[in-house]
């Protein structure tokens, strides 16, 4: 039977993508696939194959599977994209790379200025084998940002994480940080200080920062110190 000739067996295993940061992916992917060679194209199954991939390469957003001629296996994928800038400051060290929307390294030792800059302290260095920093965070960090840049008209030049206090610091071009409990909602505390601004004038006042984690009586507590 034709589906059973070796004419359809693979002997060659291919990966398309166009994003210029996966060669060394590509290369990775191709060597654990090699396993497949010599099975008949036919009737490999495509959903083993996505499964292999993604539990070996979870910065890997979409997979598909396709075939070339008689005996080409194609692998088509596309990554989750690069989305900050990270420095992480530690007592040891300091490294800085870009990681993607899920919190992974796509490139180490350098950075992008079109994309926000994070600043995370740890006392040791983040372990860099899996995700540096958990989604959750990531899309809490720079929602805080884009939300206090929309709200209030100031731009923010740099953010900072504490891993041990869960504090976001949020460095306006002001200078002045304003302090977050990254477990309450970057909402509810930046309402506050919405509220406050008919008392604080933080466009004019020379402020070193604003916190508005504390929660009082009434919930609006704000405690800021002028330099």
């Amino acid at each position: 039977m034709i589906g059973f000739s070796s004419v359809f067996n693979i002997t060659d295993i291919k990966v398309s993508t166009e994003q210029i940061t996966t060669e060394s992916l590509s290369s990775n992917i191709i060597d654990d696939l090699r396993i497949y060679k010599g099975k008949n194209l036919l009737f490999i199954k495509k959903d083993e194959i996505i499964q292999r991939i993604q539990s070996s390469y979870p910065e890997i957003e979409n997979i598909n599977v396709g075939k070339d001629l008689f005996s080409t296996l194609v692998i088509s994928f596309s990554e989750y994209p690069p989305i900050a800038n990270i420095t992480n400051v530690s007592n040891e060290s300091n490294k800085k790379f870009i990681v993607n929307s899920i919190g992974y390294i796509v490139k180490e030792n350098m950075d992008d200025p079109e994309l926000p800059y994070i600043k995370i302290i740890s006392e040791a260095p983040i372990n860099t084998d899996s995700s540096v920093i958990d989604q959750e965070q990531i899309e809490y960090i720079l929602g805080s940002k884009t939300y206090f840049e929309e709200k209030f008209g100031m731009k923010i030049i740099e953010v900072e994480y504490q891993i041990v206090p869960r504090e976001v610091h949020l460095r306006t071009e002001k200078y002045f940080y304003i302090w977050l409990d990254i477990q309450i909602a970057y909402e509810q505390q930046l309402k506050k200080l919405k509220k406050a601004l008919v008392k604080l004038d933080i466009y004019n006042e020379e402020l070193s920062y604003i916190d508005l984690r504390i929660t009082g009586e009434s919930g609006e507590k704000i405690i800021y110190k002028r330099r």
